[in-house]
């Protein structure tokens, strides 16, 4: 018969990030708890209060490490293949992270004004400034509109991949980021035939 094996260290502390993530997509920020995290990682409480002093120390941990490094502007000579490329990238750091950073940026708690300010930082941020980049370069080849090079413009992708992750709580797939660089941003910005 063998005994459960103790978690320490790096283990330990990856199973508290995936359950605090959990825990904020799930039940957001107002109702996460020290205690729930340490229930879900199957570790106690002490574990935690010996890493961090409050909930927003261990967010801001967790999402730093479970956040990919804000993204590069892609260089891929066209419009399509930029605007997909960071639709792409976005879709995939809202997957990597359970839906967390949707969560902290809805709440209205003062106490996650640090996490919220993380999550533009890293993600929101970034991607907004290269899509809009993105437009701008369009435009310089002939490939945008120049009125439509838009900060407006520049949200829509962003803002179907949320919306849909925020309503139905579902990764968006590759074929549903063609349609919409395809027949909804691409369609919104090019120069009349």
């Amino acid at each position: 018969m063998t005994g459960a094996t103790r978690r320490r260290g790096a283990d330990l502390e990856a199973a508290i990030f995936a359950a605090a993530l959990d825990q904020l997509g799930a039940a957001g920020y107002r109702r996460l708890t020290m205690e729930g995290v340490a229930t879900a990682a199957r570790t106690g409480k002490a574990a935690l209060y010996r890493r961090w002093n409050s909930k927003d120390e261990l967010l801001r941990d967790a999402l730093l490490r479970e956040l990919p490094p804000p993204v590069e502007p892609p260089a891929t000579g066209t419009v399509r293949g930029d605007v997909r490329a960071l639709l792409v990238a976005f879709r995939d750091t809202i997957a990597s992270c359970h839906g967390a950073p949707w969560q902290a940026l809805k709440e209205e708690d003062a106490g996650a004004v640090l996490i919220r300010e993380l999550v533009k930082e890293r993600l929101v941020e970034p991607i907004r400034r290269y899509l809009g980049e993105a437009l701008r370069a369009g435009v310089e080849r002939g490939e945008v509109r120049p009125r439509a090079a838009t900060r407006e413009l520049a949200e829509l992708g962003p803002a179907m991949i949320t919306y849909r992750y925020m309503t139905r709580r579902e990764v968006t797939p590759d074929e549903t980021i063609d349609y919409i660089v395809d027949e909804i941003v691409l369609r919104a910005v090019s120069p009349p035939p």
